[in-house]
Parts: structure tokens; sequence; C-alpha cells
């Protein structure tokens, strides 16, 4: 009997002691937490300084590279003003700080800036170009290339982009340097009356108007009006274009009468045959580019 009662006491000592044993002797095995990340592996783990590529799905930064080009009538800092069998007039207007779409160019054209303008050209294939232009500046390219215009430097860029639907053959400076490093070919001043000033003599010559460039297609000029001064052409031979100046008021008169008056980015389509008149209304010494077009001239009879 005492033996069993100690045989007892054994095994509770035993069982007092098991529960008392420390829990870090036991094996453990953590159980799951849902919100803890698992640790990254070797390979998922960047070095410190190194570059990292980025993810093959990301879009390209660059807009040129980002979509293609839109045709020009569907650029939406490029507004619709005129179009005939010539031309296809926009009004450009881009914000400082903004960007056109990249947009192409698949016709010669000319654009006349209407204020300063600060920008950065970028075309496609080539370098970035920075720009600084002057109000009235007029420039030809013969297009076939894509771009973008972007006024980084807070600058609205307004003009007036004129597109030439006819072969337009090689340009050739006149009296201004548009074209550089190539001659001036700058005509002498006209006599007896045609394109000549009111109140003046027939034979005295329009200082004001200056040619600017030619192609085989076109001539452009630019020419002021003043108060007293009016700009006449009384047998116009060819269509041309009338493209308003920052700061114009002007008059326009076809075949004796009053069909519009212009301010600044105006433009007006001048039949051939219509006896032109141009006035200063306001005595502000306004000033125009006139864009002839030389096929719109009748054929010479026999």
């Amino acid at each position: 009997m005492k033996s069993a009662l100690c045989l007892i006491c054994v095994l509770l000592c035993c069982c007092v002691i098991s529960a008392q044993a420390p829990a870090s002797t036991l094996p453990q095995t953590p159980a799951p937490n849902p919100q803890q990340a698992p640790a990254p592996t070797p390979q998922q783990t960047p070095a410190p300084g190194s570059i990292q590529s980025l993810p093959s799905y990301l879009p390209p930064q660059s807009p040129i590279e980002s979509t293609g080009p839109v045709p020009l009538s569907e650029e939406p800092h490029h507004r619709l003003v005129l179009q005939n069998e010539f031309v296809r007039v926009y009004n450009v207007t881009v914000p400082g700080l903004d960007s056109t779409f990249l947009h192409q160019h698949d016709f010669p054209y000319l654009y006349v800036v209407l204020g300063p303008a600060d920008l950065v050209n970028a075309v496609v294939g080539k370098p970035e170009v920075h720009q600084v232009m002057q109000d009235g500046e007029t420039h030809y390219s013969p297009g076939h290339f894509a771009h973008v215009v972007r006024t980084e430097a807070g600058v609205e860029f307004h003009n007036i982009t004129i597109e030439l639907t006819h072969p337009q053959g090689t340009p050739k400076n006149l009296c201004r340097d548009v074209f550089p490093g190539t001659p001036l070919n700058c005509p002498a001043p006209p006599v007896a009356g045609e394109n000549s000033k009111t109140k003046k003599s027939e034979l005295e010559p329009a200082v004001e108007d200056v040619p600017y460039f030619e192609t085989d297609e076109i001539r452009v000029d630019l020419h002021k009006a003043s108060s007293g001064n009016d700009y006449v052409d009384t047998k116009p031979q060819t269509d041309a274009l009338l493209v308003a100046l920052t700061n114009a008021n002007l008059d326009a008169n076809l075949a004796g009468e009053h069909v519009q008056f212009l301010h600044g980015g105006d433009v007006l389509w001048l039949p051939a045959g219509q006896r032109r008149r141009i006035v200063d209304f306001l005595g502000t010494h306004s000033a125009f580019m006139l864009i002839t077009f030389k096929d719109s001239a009748p054929p010479a009879t026999q």
C-alpha cells in the first residue's frame, strides 16, 4: 500500500514540473499574419544607389514618342478661319505654359506672328530649338514634318498660319532676309499709280510698302496705312489674302463698297478685278501683310 502511494506522488510531481517548463524550450511554429507582407527575397531588394528599369508597360514621357501626329486641322490650338482652292488659314493661339499636340504639316505654309513670342519648337527627328520672335515676323516653311510647340517661358504664342495647297517651287528673298544665307532681290519701287497711296504723287515711291519674299505661287508684302494715306489698288490682277497685324484698325472697301472692319489677326480674301481701298480709320498707322497668288491671274490672251 505504501509503495502505491509513493508511485502516485512521483507521477504528480512530474506533471507539475512539465507544466512549469519555459515556453522557449518548446518548438514554436508562428501563425501567419494576414496584414504583414512577406519579406523580400534578395533578388527583390535593390542595392543602395542602384538604377532600376521602369516596367515596360509605362508610357513614354515625351509627347513626340507617346502619340502619333494629328492632322493640322485636328490640332485644337489651330482654328480654321478661311478656306478656298489656294489656302487654308488658321488662327493659332498657344497660351503660356501650354503645348500643342504633335501635329503634321503636309503642305508648305507661312505664318505671321502677332505679338512677341518665346517658344520651343520640337520637330520630330531633330534637336529642339528655342525661338524668340517679334511682333509682325513672317516665316515660310516647305512643310512635310511633324512637331510640337511649347510655350515654356509663359508667353502666349499667337499667329496666323496660312497653309498653301499649291506647289510653291523655290522661295527667294525680296527686301527682307526671310531665308538667311540667300541673297536679297529687292525690286525697284513701283511708279505710276498701281498700289499707290492716295494724296501722293503717282510717281512718288510707296516707301511703306516692303516686299518680303516670293515663291513660284505667291508674293508676300508688308503694307502700312495711316490717316489720309490709304492703300489703293485700282486694277488688281490676282487674288490676295490680307492679314491685319497687331493694333491694326482697318476699313476694307472692295469695288467701292465697305466690306469689313479689320483688327489684329483678322483676315480677308480680296478677289482679283475688284478695286481695293484699305483705310486706317482711327489714324493709328495700321499695318497688314498682303499675300498675292500668282496662279489666280487670268491667262494671257493670244
